[in-house]
Protein backbone atom coordinates (compact mmCIF):
# COMPACT_ATOMS: atom_id res chain seq x y z
CA UNK A 1 0.00 0.00 0.00
CA UNK A 2 1.46 3.66 -0.79
CA UNK A 3 2.15 5.35 1.96
CA UNK A 4 2.77 8.99 0.09
CA UNK A 5 0.14 11.43 0.91
CA UNK A 6 0.17 15.43 0.89
CA UNK A 7 -0.28 18.50 3.22
CA UNK A 8 -2.28 21.78 3.80
CA UNK A 9 -3.88 21.10 -0.06
CA UNK A 10 -4.02 17.42 -0.03
CA UNK A 11 -6.01 14.90 1.88
CA UNK A 12 -8.34 16.65 4.89
CA UNK A 13 -6.77 15.03 8.44
CA UNK A 14 -10.12 14.57 10.72
CA UNK A 15 -9.82 16.29 13.88
CA UNK A 16 -8.63 12.92 15.84
CA UNK A 17 -5.41 13.46 17.08
CA UNK A 18 -6.88 16.62 18.71
CA UNK A 19 -9.56 14.72 20.62
CA UNK A 20 -6.81 12.13 22.53
CA UNK A 21 -7.16 13.09 26.12
CA UNK A 22 -3.14 12.39 26.30
CA UNK A 23 -2.89 15.50 24.69
CA UNK A 24 0.58 17.10 25.81
CA UNK A 25 1.40 20.21 27.01
CA UNK A 26 4.09 21.00 24.82
CA UNK A 27 4.94 19.72 21.32
CA UNK A 28 8.51 20.26 20.06
CA UNK A 29 8.81 20.45 16.44
CA UNK A 30 12.64 19.86 14.66
CA UNK A 31 12.90 19.79 11.18
CA UNK A 32 15.80 18.28 10.59
CA UNK A 33 18.03 17.80 6.54
CA UNK A 34 20.84 15.68 6.38
CA UNK A 35 21.65 15.24 10.71
CA UNK A 36 22.26 12.41 10.94
CA UNK A 37 25.88 13.39 12.18
CA UNK A 38 24.34 15.32 14.87
CA UNK A 39 20.39 14.30 15.83
CA UNK A 40 21.41 11.39 18.23
CA UNK A 41 23.66 13.59 20.44
CA UNK A 42 20.92 16.63 19.79
CA UNK A 43 17.97 14.54 20.79
CA UNK A 44 20.04 13.19 23.92
CA UNK A 45 20.54 16.84 25.29
CA UNK A 46 17.03 18.13 24.30
CA UNK A 47 15.73 15.10 26.01
CA UNK A 48 17.10 16.29 29.23
CA UNK A 49 16.00 20.03 29.21
CA UNK A 50 12.36 18.82 28.50
CA UNK A 51 12.69 16.23 31.24
CA UNK A 52 14.07 18.82 33.71
CA UNK A 53 10.71 21.04 32.52
CA UNK A 54 8.57 18.42 33.17
CA UNK A 55 9.93 18.03 36.92
CA UNK A 56 10.21 21.64 37.66
CA UNK A 57 6.72 22.75 35.63
CA UNK A 58 5.08 19.75 35.60
CA UNK A 59 4.42 19.95 31.55
CA UNK A 60 3.97 17.41 29.24
CA UNK A 61 5.78 16.75 25.79
CA UNK A 62 6.63 15.61 22.49
CA UNK A 63 9.16 15.61 20.04
CA UNK A 64 8.12 15.78 16.25
CA UNK A 65 10.77 15.39 13.94
CA UNK A 66 10.60 16.54 10.09
CA UNK A 67 12.50 14.67 7.51
CA UNK A 68 13.04 17.28 4.80
CA UNK A 69 13.75 14.27 2.15
CA UNK A 70 17.06 13.83 3.82
CA UNK A 71 19.70 11.77 1.61
CA UNK A 72 21.40 9.81 4.45
CA UNK A 73 20.03 7.87 7.55
CA UNK A 74 18.52 10.89 9.22
CA UNK A 75 15.31 9.17 9.29
CA UNK A 76 16.95 5.82 9.91
CA UNK A 77 17.68 7.49 13.32
CA UNK A 78 14.26 9.05 13.95
CA UNK A 79 12.91 5.43 14.07
CA UNK A 80 14.84 3.99 16.22
CA UNK A 81 14.29 7.08 18.23
CA UNK A 82 10.83 6.77 18.14
CA UNK A 83 10.83 3.19 19.14
CA UNK A 84 12.87 4.09 22.12
CA UNK A 85 10.46 6.53 23.22
CA UNK A 86 6.71 7.13 22.81
CA UNK A 87 7.18 10.70 23.06
CA UNK A 88 9.05 10.91 20.00
CA UNK A 89 7.67 10.65 16.25
CA UNK A 90 8.91 11.41 12.76
CA UNK A 91 7.48 12.68 9.21
CA UNK A 92 9.74 11.93 6.12
CA UNK A 93 9.17 13.69 3.11
CA UNK A 94 9.05 12.03 -0.24
CA UNK A 95 12.16 14.65 -1.29
CA UNK A 96 13.64 18.03 -0.31
CA UNK A 97 10.50 20.61 0.02
CA UNK A 98 12.33 23.41 1.60
CA UNK A 99 12.17 23.97 5.65
CA UNK A 100 9.53 26.19 5.71
CA UNK A 101 7.63 23.46 4.20
CA UNK A 102 8.80 20.97 7.29
CA UNK A 103 7.59 23.85 9.79
CA UNK A 104 4.14 23.42 8.21
CA UNK A 105 4.25 19.53 8.25
CA UNK A 106 5.37 19.98 12.08
CA UNK A 107 2.78 22.37 12.84
CA UNK A 108 -0.10 19.93 10.91
CA UNK A 109 1.18 16.92 13.10
CA UNK A 110 1.71 18.82 16.43
CA UNK A 111 -1.07 17.65 19.19
CA UNK A 112 0.01 20.10 22.00
CA UNK A 113 -1.16 23.15 23.31
CA UNK A 114 1.57 24.89 22.98
CA UNK A 115 3.96 24.51 19.81
CA UNK A 116 8.07 24.95 19.90
CA UNK A 117 9.94 25.43 16.77
CA UNK A 118 13.92 24.53 17.24
CA UNK A 119 16.56 23.98 14.42
CA UNK A 120 17.96 20.60 15.04
CA UNK A 121 21.51 21.17 14.35
CA UNK A 122 22.22 23.02 18.11
CA UNK A 123 22.79 26.57 16.99
CA UNK A 124 18.71 27.22 18.98
CA UNK A 125 19.87 26.20 22.82
CA UNK A 126 17.54 24.06 24.47
CA UNK A 127 18.14 25.58 27.46
CA UNK A 128 16.39 28.38 26.59
CA UNK A 129 13.36 26.43 26.08
CA UNK A 130 12.02 27.23 29.52
CA UNK A 131 12.57 30.56 29.14
CA UNK A 132 10.13 30.64 26.55
CA UNK A 133 8.43 27.89 28.59
CA UNK A 134 7.30 30.37 31.25
CA UNK A 135 5.85 33.52 30.08
CA UNK A 136 2.95 31.47 27.80
CA UNK A 137 2.37 29.00 31.07
CA UNK A 138 1.77 32.34 33.28
CA UNK A 139 -0.89 33.60 30.37
CA UNK A 140 1.47 36.29 29.39
CA UNK A 141 2.05 35.77 25.89
CA UNK A 142 0.29 33.18 22.83
CA UNK A 143 3.44 33.94 21.04
CA UNK A 144 6.90 33.17 22.93
CA UNK A 145 10.02 34.44 20.26
CA UNK A 146 13.55 33.85 20.55
CA UNK A 147 15.29 37.02 19.55
CA UNK A 148 19.39 36.73 18.68
CA UNK A 149 21.38 38.84 20.61
CA UNK A 150 24.51 37.92 19.16
CA UNK A 151 25.67 36.37 16.51
CA UNK A 152 29.24 35.05 17.10
CA UNK A 153 28.85 31.63 14.96
CA UNK A 154 27.78 33.90 11.57
CA UNK A 155 30.27 35.07 9.61
CA UNK A 156 30.71 39.08 8.85
CA UNK A 157 29.05 38.81 5.40
CA UNK A 158 26.16 36.94 7.16
CA UNK A 159 25.28 39.37 9.53
CA UNK A 160 25.84 42.18 6.98
CA UNK A 161 23.20 40.02 4.98
CA UNK A 162 20.92 39.92 7.94
CA UNK A 163 21.49 43.56 8.82
CA UNK A 164 20.65 44.32 5.03
CA UNK A 165 17.51 41.76 4.94
CA UNK A 166 16.46 42.96 8.40
CA UNK A 167 16.39 46.77 7.59
CA UNK A 168 14.66 46.08 3.74
CA UNK A 169 12.37 44.03 5.37
CA UNK A 170 10.79 46.84 7.59
CA UNK A 171 11.11 49.10 4.91
CA UNK A 172 8.64 47.00 2.72
CA UNK A 173 6.20 45.68 5.11
CA UNK A 174 6.31 47.25 8.28
CA UNK A 175 7.36 44.80 10.55
CA UNK A 176 10.75 44.30 12.23
CA UNK A 177 13.06 41.13 12.15
CA UNK A 178 15.88 42.64 13.38
CA UNK A 179 16.80 39.54 15.67
CA UNK A 180 14.32 37.43 14.47
CA UNK A 181 14.29 33.59 13.96
CA UNK A 182 12.31 30.66 14.07
CA UNK A 183 13.07 29.77 17.60
CA UNK A 184 9.48 30.41 18.86
CA UNK A 185 6.59 28.87 21.01
CA UNK A 186 3.25 29.39 19.59
CA UNK A 187 -0.30 28.81 21.26
CA UNK A 188 -2.51 26.33 19.92
CA UNK A 189 -4.38 29.13 18.67
CA UNK A 190 -2.10 30.56 17.04
CA UNK A 191 -1.04 27.62 15.37
CA UNK A 192 -4.91 27.09 14.51
CA UNK A 193 -4.63 30.26 12.61
CA UNK A 194 -1.11 30.32 10.73
CA UNK A 195 -2.69 26.50 9.26
CA UNK A 196 -5.57 29.00 8.23
CA UNK A 197 -3.56 30.44 6.03
CA UNK A 198 -3.06 28.55 2.83
CA UNK A 199 -1.00 30.55 0.92
CA UNK A 200 1.90 28.08 -0.35
CA UNK A 201 4.65 30.67 -0.53
CA UNK A 202 5.18 30.67 2.95
CA UNK A 203 7.45 32.72 5.48
CA UNK A 204 6.72 31.49 8.92
CA UNK A 205 8.30 34.55 10.99
CA UNK A 206 6.53 36.95 9.21
CA UNK A 207 3.35 34.73 9.22
CA UNK A 208 3.77 34.39 13.18
CA UNK A 209 4.58 38.07 13.46
CA UNK A 210 1.45 39.00 11.11
CA UNK A 211 -1.09 36.96 13.17
CA UNK A 212 -0.41 39.40 15.96
CA UNK A 213 -1.59 38.47 19.16
CA UNK A 214 0.57 38.82 22.62
CA UNK A 215 4.33 38.70 21.85
CA UNK A 216 6.80 38.21 24.23
CA UNK A 217 10.66 38.14 23.53
CA UNK A 218 13.59 36.45 24.99
CA UNK A 219 17.46 37.07 23.80
CA UNK A 220 19.62 33.76 23.22
CA UNK A 221 22.69 33.61 22.02
CA UNK A 222 23.46 31.35 18.78
CA UNK A 223 25.84 28.51 19.53
CA UNK A 224 27.82 26.86 16.49
CA UNK A 225 26.57 23.59 15.20
CA UNK A 226 27.08 20.64 16.66
CA UNK A 227 28.65 19.56 13.77
CA UNK A 228 28.29 19.03 9.96
CA UNK A 229 27.87 22.05 7.64
CA UNK A 230 25.26 24.62 7.21
CA UNK A 231 22.42 23.53 4.69
CA UNK A 232 22.16 27.46 3.68
CA UNK A 233 23.49 28.55 0.79
CA UNK A 234 23.31 32.23 -0.41
CA UNK A 235 21.21 31.24 -3.58
CA UNK A 236 18.94 30.01 -0.76
CA UNK A 237 18.88 33.04 1.62
CA UNK A 238 18.10 35.31 -1.16
CA UNK A 239 15.25 32.98 -2.17
CA UNK A 240 14.17 32.82 1.00
CA UNK A 241 14.26 36.87 1.48
CA UNK A 242 12.47 37.17 -1.43
CA UNK A 243 9.81 35.26 -0.94
CA UNK A 244 9.41 37.27 2.82
CA UNK A 245 9.14 40.29 0.93
CA UNK A 246 6.80 39.66 -2.31
CA UNK A 247 4.52 37.97 0.47
CA UNK A 248 4.57 40.02 2.78
CA UNK A 249 4.55 43.40 0.47
CA UNK A 250 3.77 45.27 -2.63
CA UNK A 251 6.00 48.01 -1.78
CA UNK A 252 9.01 46.94 -4.27
CA UNK A 253 6.41 47.69 -7.35
CA UNK A 254 5.73 50.97 -6.02
CA UNK A 255 9.40 52.05 -5.79
CA UNK A 256 9.45 50.83 -9.36
CA UNK A 257 6.72 53.13 -9.89
CA UNK A 258 8.61 56.24 -8.41
CA UNK A 259 11.83 55.43 -10.52
CA UNK A 260 9.44 55.82 -13.13
CA UNK A 261 8.10 58.95 -12.18
CA UNK A 262 12.04 59.98 -11.91
CA UNK A 263 12.86 59.19 -15.45
CA UNK A 264 10.15 61.04 -16.39
CA UNK A 265 11.15 64.08 -14.92
CA UNK A 266 14.97 63.42 -15.78
CA UNK A 267 13.76 63.28 -19.51
CA UNK A 268 11.46 66.88 -19.55
CA UNK A 269 14.27 68.30 -17.99
CA UNK A 270 16.51 67.17 -20.55
CA UNK A 271 13.89 68.18 -23.41
CA UNK A 272 13.63 71.57 -21.76
CA UNK A 273 17.15 71.77 -22.06
CA UNK A 274 17.28 70.61 -25.49
CA UNK A 275 14.63 73.22 -26.91
CA UNK A 276 16.19 76.04 -25.12
CA UNK A 277 19.71 75.11 -26.54
CA UNK A 278 18.06 75.08 -30.32
CA UNK A 279 16.23 78.41 -29.72
CA UNK A 280 19.16 80.25 -28.87
CA UNK A 281 21.23 78.70 -31.75
CA UNK A 282 23.81 76.25 -30.04
CA UNK A 283 24.72 72.95 -30.54
CA UNK A 284 23.21 70.38 -27.88
CA UNK A 285 25.85 68.72 -26.03
CA UNK A 286 25.67 65.88 -23.14
CA UNK A 287 26.05 62.61 -25.29
CA UNK A 288 27.82 61.13 -23.11
CA UNK A 289 25.22 62.07 -20.08
CA UNK A 290 22.63 61.00 -22.06
CA UNK A 291 23.84 57.60 -23.18
CA UNK A 292 24.43 57.16 -18.95
CA UNK A 293 20.59 58.01 -18.64
CA UNK A 294 19.54 55.70 -21.98
CA UNK A 295 21.81 52.68 -20.20
CA UNK A 296 20.19 53.59 -16.30
CA UNK A 297 16.72 53.35 -17.27
CA UNK A 298 17.11 50.93 -19.35
CA UNK A 299 18.43 48.79 -16.89
CA UNK A 300 15.89 49.73 -14.47
CA UNK A 301 13.23 49.23 -17.19
CA UNK A 302 14.83 45.21 -17.04
CA UNK A 303 14.95 45.39 -13.42
CA UNK A 304 11.52 46.24 -13.53
CA UNK A 305 10.38 43.44 -15.64
CA UNK A 306 11.89 41.31 -13.46
CA UNK A 307 10.52 42.37 -10.40
CA UNK A 308 6.82 41.87 -11.67
CA UNK A 309 8.01 38.78 -13.25
CA UNK A 310 8.48 37.24 -9.37
CA UNK A 311 5.22 38.56 -8.79
CA UNK A 312 3.43 36.70 -11.37
CA UNK A 313 5.51 33.66 -10.47
CA UNK A 314 4.24 33.25 -7.29
CA UNK A 315 0.40 33.86 -8.28
CA UNK A 316 1.02 31.39 -10.77
CA UNK A 317 2.19 28.85 -8.10
CA UNK A 318 -0.18 30.27 -5.93
CA UNK A 319 -3.22 28.91 -8.76
CA UNK A 320 -1.35 25.68 -9.28
CA UNK A 321 -2.87 24.65 -5.91
CA UNK A 322 0.09 21.72 -5.50
CA UNK A 323 0.50 20.84 -1.98
CA UNK A 324 3.69 22.01 0.01
CA UNK A 325 4.46 19.12 0.48
CA UNK A 326 4.16 14.94 -0.39
CA UNK A 327 4.54 12.80 2.95
CA UNK A 328 6.13 9.55 2.58
CA UNK A 329 6.74 8.15 5.72
CA UNK A 330 5.32 8.78 9.17
CA UNK A 331 6.19 6.77 12.25
CA UNK A 332 2.82 6.92 14.18
CA UNK A 333 0.57 3.87 13.93
CA UNK A 334 -2.52 5.94 13.70
CA UNK A 335 -1.13 8.47 10.53
CA UNK A 336 -0.07 5.15 8.59
CA UNK A 337 -3.79 3.72 9.45
CA UNK A 338 -5.61 6.74 8.35
CA UNK A 339 -2.88 7.37 5.21
CA UNK A 340 -3.98 3.61 4.05
CA UNK A 341 -7.59 4.55 4.29
CA UNK A 342 -7.20 7.89 2.27
CA UNK A 343 -4.84 6.08 -0.50
CA UNK A 344 -8.37 3.05 -0.62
Amino acid sequence: MADVHSGTSGFVYEEIKYMTLNRPDLSVIVPVYNEENVIKSFTDHLLNVLNSINMTCNMSWEIVFVDDGSLDNTFEIIKTLAVSSEKISGVRFSRNFGKEAAMLAGLEHAEGRAVLMIDGDGQHPPEYIKQLVVPWQAGKADIVMAVKSERKSDSVWSRANAHLFNWFMEWATGMNMTGASDFQLLDRRVVQSILQMKERNRFFRGLSNWAGFRVVRVPFNVDDRMGGESKWSTLQLIRLAVTGITSFSARPLNLVMGLGACGLGVGFILLIQALWSWFIGIDVPGWTSLTIVILFFGSANLVAVGLVGIYLAKIFEEVKARPIYLVQETTRTLDSVKLDEDVE
